[in-house]
């Protein structure tokens, strides 16, 4: 039965955060959507390793090279309007691509070029979306927490619950549909933002006063790196996720060539990531609080190697199933628990240039992943490639003990709140 306070925590979030909520969902399936059936699209064209690491380099890179202006743009232009042209543009794409796809004049340079634009209009929308969230709701700790926690979870699982098995089941029936429902997705999505109102004037935000972008950029910048914890999560995450990336990236070939499961098998494996991942997101604040942050983080990171380096030994669906089960439901108590150290250490006023700062740290390994995995994958076997970033995960879950073991951070946690 609802309590008074679930109650009300409903009655401030409001029907313009729901709109927002339902956009950021429609858009999320849209994107995972095509993240599946893209490498599917890839792979008709060419068998190459390296080919599918450049459609995943392609959608990572934009996170690297734009993060940090896209953080500025989204705080000094309408959030609103910057989300419906993002998915305006992203809309223009697909109908570029699903063109060229029914004409067979699609190729390797299309797929790359599509996966790049489709990656800035992702970084844009989620940067706004998030930003967005206190425009929408009252600024009470409570109501902005279960807003954002409502927020990730449409996000997490538009792309990755609902959105992978979708695409790839429509790309199993005509490889044209999962790329012209993504289209539909953003149209969707955009029109809900643009039904929105909003009681901030442009004109306040306009007269603001500002500090140029290079100063607002290297701020935040210059705060990350001269904490070491900070610096040492940052890290931690980057090469977390050049070990990650490297699993996702060859994904589509390894369930084809060595599960040997049709198009709709690889997206069930990355269903699989999702339903791990909500799990994983339910069970974080209890295990952090019994075993520690460190705890909960570092074993996080070894469980993920020692995941990874299942899968690249055993050629079992099944058993690769329950690993990218446990991959989800593992990363996910990992981005908990680091995220909240970061609300713990860096002071409010400077938390979304941190924050966007070490983003673009962890993003840096995505491509690096995706280039390594292909290599690998292309000169001994695309086993090689698990075998090879699951044991390199764990020496980095060994490395980082010292600096990131509980009672390390929480000296880290007491120094900042003293």
């Amino acid at each position: 039965m609802p309590t008074k306070e679930s109650d009300d925590v409903k009655v401030r979030l409001g029907g313009r955060f729901y709109r927002l909520f339902g956009a950021t969902l429609v858009s999320a399936v849209g994107t995972g959507m095509h993240a599946a059936a893209l490498p599917l699209l890839a792979l008709q064209s060419t068998s190459s390793p390296m080919a599918l690491s450049f459609v995943v380099m392609a959608a990572e890179i934009p996170w690297v090279l734009l993060s940090l202006h896209a953080g500025v743009v989204v705080d000094r232009l309408d959030r609103r309007r910057v989300m419906v042209w993002a998915d305006l543009g992203r809309f223009g794409v697909l109908v570029v691509l699903a063109s060229l796809i029914v004409t067979a004049r699609v190729n390797l340079v299309w797929l790359v070029l599509a996966a790049f634009l489709l990656g800035v209009g992702q970084v844009f929308f989620d940067l706004a979306a998030q930003s967005a969230i206190p425009d929408f709701v009252s600024r009470d700790p409570r109501t902005l927490a279960t807003a954002n926690g409502r927020i990730v979870a449409a996000e997490s699982n538009g792309e990755d619950f609902v959105g992978p098995p979708v695409g790839s089941a429509l790309f199993g029936v005509w490889n044209v549909l999962p790329f012209a429902g993504n289209a539909l997705s953003f149209v969707a999505s955009g029109l809900l933002i643009l039904s929105i109102r909003t009681d901030a004037k442009p004109e306040e935000k306009s007269e603001a006063p500002r500090q140029s972008v290079r100063s607002d950029i290297a701020e935040g910048v210059r705060w990350l790196f001269r904490n070491r914890t900070l610096r040492a999560l940052a890290t931690v995450s980057c090469l977390g996720n050049v070990a990650v990336t490297a699993q996702f990236a060859m994904l589509a070939l390894l369930a084809k060539e060595v599960l040997g499961l049709p198009d709709f098998g690889f997206g069930l494996l990355l269903t699989a990531t999702a339903v791990g991942a909500t799990f994983g997101g339910l069970a974080a604040a209890a295990a952090s609080k019994r075993f520690g942050p460190g705890t909960v983080m570092l074993a996080g990171k070894a469980g993920v190697g020692a995941a990874i380096l299942v899968l690249g030994l055993v050629a079992n669906s099944w058993v690769a199933a329950a690993m990218m089960m446990a991959t989800g439901a593992l990363m996910t108590a990992e981005k908990v628990v680091v995220s909240t150290l970061r609300q713990q250490i860096v002071p409010g006023e400077l938390l979304g240039r941190v924050l966007s700062s070490s983003r673009l740290v962890v993003m840096i390994g995505g491509p690096i992943g995706a280039a390594l995995g292909g290599v690998l994958a292309s000169v001994f076997a695309v086993q090689v490639s698990y075998v090879a970033a699951g044991a390199f995960l764990l020496v980095v879950a060994l490395a980082f003990y010292p600096v990131l073991n509980n009672r390390a951070l929480a000296r880290a946690a007491d120094g900042a709140a003293g």
